[in-house]
């Protein structure tokens, strides 16, 4: 009787989710582990054969909890959860509310909340702030912060987050805004260049990436990576490196 488990990954390359498991797959002699690629995540399989259910489960178990101590919150959800999901649950648990602000994703931060049936329970709504103009009339970026960092920037997200979160009176704010490309790129800042913004209580972060791709996917990845900071924090878990 096969018996298995899915465990989706995101923040790891193939290559170290391989590295990774190398000396667990050789510690577990009945389990077989698969890796594949699910862009923007990655997806871990757990695979043995059993015909004692309780066993089966037992290794199961064990296997999903020795992949969890070795790669931490980069293990997202099980089965078939979607980021969205697991942070509405953490959200809809605490009775906390998140708004958004976004620039380069042109609302598909929004568009994966509300796939989650039940998201008005905690999503409260956002604002798609592409010109400068429109992120200082929606959202009360300043022109100065405009003219001195530009639109894709640290102190341009973090008054997006600020914003939002004032203007919807939500408790979490949250921001993106980035170039995409396939043209607008400069050396300085090239296609893919990403800022986020969280805006939580006192507290206004926010951080720089650098994505490859297609418009799509960098687009895709922002939204990922937005989705995965507000899941972090919530878990006071430590965001993913940028640049």
């Amino acid at each position: 009787m096969e018996r298995h488990r899915t465990l989706k990954i995101y923040g790891l390359t193939e290559p170290e989710i391989a590295k990774t498991l190398t000396g667990l797959t050789r510690s577990k002699e009945n389990v077989v582990l698969e890796s594949c690629d699910h862009f923007p995540e990655s997806h871990i399989t757990i695979g043995l054969r059993r015909d004692d259910e309780p066993s089966a489960m037992s290794l199961l178990d064990g296997a999903e909890t020795e992949i969890r101590a070795l790669m931490g919150p980069c293990v997202f959800a099980t089965g078939e959860q979607r980021m969205e999901e697991v942070l509405g649950e953490t959200l809809r648990k605490r009775h906390l509310t998140i708004s958004v602000a976004e620039s380069c994703t042109g609302g598909l931060i929004g568009h994966l909340l509300t796939n989650v049936p039940g998201s008005s329970d905690y999503f409260l709504g956002g604002m798609i702030a592409y010109s400068n103009e429109s992120k200082t009339g929606l959202l009360g970026v300043s022109s100065e912060t405009l003219e001195t960092h530009g639109a894709v920037s640290d102190p341009t997200v973090q008054e997006m987050a600020k914003g939002v979160r004032e203007r919807l009176d939500s408790d979490i704010g949250l921001s993106v805004s980035g170039i995409a490309g396939p043209e607008g790129g400069t050396i300085e800042k090239p296609v893919g260049t990403v800022h986020i913004g969280l805006a939580a209580n006192d507290k206004v972060l926010s951080g720089k990436y650098r994505f490859q791709g297609t418009r799509e996917e960098i687009k895709l990845n922002t939204a990922m990576m937005a989705l995965d900071w507000a899941r972090r924090y919530l878990h006071e878990d430590p965001f993913l490196s940028g640049i």
